[in-house]
């Protein structure tokens, strides 16, 4: 099957978004295996049944609740800005959390993105997530991260 004029370009742009976006998504997610947590207190030590608790740094706390499987891993839960970044901001430009999969010395074994939002949202309070996923083998610890960025005005 041949393509001409307007069909050509046409195959050509989706297969190049196709593409940029499969290496965009990819290539971040790929880019924390291997990476360590360091920080104790970020460390959370996975038990099977239902478990709770809080993940919280100076910018971001995460109320979760999980229940293990020997296979897999469901999750939900909240992220809520805290102290000044809480009433200094309007809006967030960009809010990626992701979920890191860790070994027992806190190597990263894979990251899944549990909750993302783009282009100068109106803070959602608090910002829900809720994700089932495989256990990666070799797992004992999770942990989260996020990349977070803010603006004044909309």
């Amino acid at each position: 099957m041949y393509l001409r004029g307007n069909q050509f370009i046409k195959a050509s742009c989706i297969v190049m978004i196709v593409a940029f976006t499969i290496i965009g998504c990819g290539g971040r997610q790929l880019a924390y295996k291997g990476e360590k947590v360091t920080q104790k207190d970020l460390l959370i030590q996975l038990k099977d049944g239902d478990q709770q608790g809080v993940w919280k740094t100076n910018a971001l706390a995460i109320k979760y609740q999980y229940q293990m499987t020997p296979e897999t891993l469901k999750i939900a839960g909240t992220a809520e800005l805290v102290g000044g970044f809480a009433i200094g901001f309007n809006y967030i430009n960009h809010l990626a959390v992701y979920l890191f999969f860790l070994d027992n010395q806190g190597i990263v074994i894979e990251s899944v993105l549990i909750y993302a939002g783009e282009n100068n949202l109106s803070i959602p309070i608090p910002m829900g997530f809720e994700r089932t996923m495989p256990i990666p083998e070799g797992v004992q610890t999770i942990s989260f991260y996020y990349d977070l960025s803010f603006a004044h005005e909309k």
